[in-house]
């Protein structure tokens, strides 16, 4: 393999070579980072990151995305447990007393809504992406805070609790559902003609729309798709927790913008893989373990986070420099 061609192959599948790097040097230092424990622990603190990292993958490939999904997280955490438990002080929930089967549906299709109401707002109506899911996002931590007052929300209802608690033998459920979430998202984006379109579009939406694929439509449907699993990831959060603050899921964009870009996801639109997304979660959440297994000053350990966000700019700034003109030789070629 020659450099114009390991170079590219390099910066595509970077992310695996970090996180070898990183964990055999944490391995080095840290005592009992290679433990069973420690990576189930590793895998179930990556997992609810994860499930945002694959929402926010759809909309990058699209050239897009959506900084309103950590209060989608948050807002369907609270409306969840708000929705099945009594009113007032110690649960602080609405009264209604839902079931688990009315309540979980309502949330997962309000995360579907809030994500239609962004790609109408941003395809039909022309507004800014940026500019638009950040004042969702604001939006909504105001709804968090009119529903329940700024109170604490207790859940009562073990059913509710079971996708973040339950264990299948040592393995606890949230790093199964991630598992099974990254090979459905990977299926789509790869082996099905919408993902294929979903790439046409992030690439060139002038020829997309030119080779029959519909632009505005997929750029509604990835919001749409973006919005249910952060609902969905609100439930897993809240379940772990048990209780839903208003504050729920507060900051957890720049993880996950972070995360996506370090996997390789390009924020310019079609390029990027959505399995390497999940290889941006586990980098991050393993430099979190390893530092705190060291016993790293928490400041410090932002201050890294914060190094390795710039490190994936960089990065990415050089998938551009020399993927970009390779990709251009070989549709010369092609012509």
């Amino acid at each position: 393999m020659n450099s114009k061609k390991f170079i590219p192959f390099l910066m595509d599948n970077l992310i695996w070579f970090l996180l070898a790097i990183v964990m055999i040097f944490f391995g080095n230092l840290a005592k009992n980072f290679f433990s069973a424990v420690n990576f189930l622990n590793i895998l179930l603190n990556a997992s609810v990151l994860g499930l945002l990292v694959i929402g926010q993958s759809f909309t990058l490939i699209t050239g897009n995305f959506d900084l309103s999904a950590s209060s989608v997280l948050g807002l369907a955490g609270l409306i969840g447990i708000w929705l099945m438990n009594g009113s007032g002080w110690p649960v602080y929930g609405s009264g209604l007393m839902l079931p688990i089967y009315v309540a979980i549906p309502i949330i997962l299709l309000m995360g579907i809504l809030i994500g239609l109401f962004n790609g109408v707002m941003i395809t039909k109506f022309r507004m800014n992406n940026f500019v638009e899911t950040l004042a969702m996002l604001i939006a909504l931590r105001g709804v968090m805070l009119v529903v329940n007052g700024g109170q604490t929300a207790y859940n009562k209802i073990p059913a509710f609790n079971e996708i973040g608690l339950h264990k299948v033998g040592p393995v606890p459920l949230p790093v199964i559902v991630l598992i099974v979430m990254f090979a459905i998202a990977y299926v789509i984006t790869t082996h099905t003609p919408f993902g294929r379109e979903l790439y046409a579009v992030g690439a060139n939406r002038k020829a997309a729309l030119a080779s029959g694929v519909k632009p505005e439509r997929r750029i509604i449907q990835v919001y749409m798709i973006s919005g249910f699993m952060a609902a969905f990831a609100g439930w897993v959060l809240a379940a772990r927790l048990t209780n839903a603050m208003s504050s729920l899921g507060d900051g957890m964009i720049f993880e996950v913008m972070a995360a996506s870009v370090i996997g390789g996801i390009s924020l310019k639109g079609g390029q990027g893989k959505v399995i390497n997304g999940l290889g941006g979660v586990l980098l991050l959440t393993v430099i979190s373990a390893g530092l705190n297994m060291m016993a790293v000053n928490v400041f410090w350990v932002e201050t890294i986070r914060g190094f390795v966000i710039i490190i994936a700019m960089l990065i990415e700034a050089q998938k551009v420099r020399y993927i970009a003109p390779t990709m251009r030789k070989e549709e010369v070629k092609a012509v």
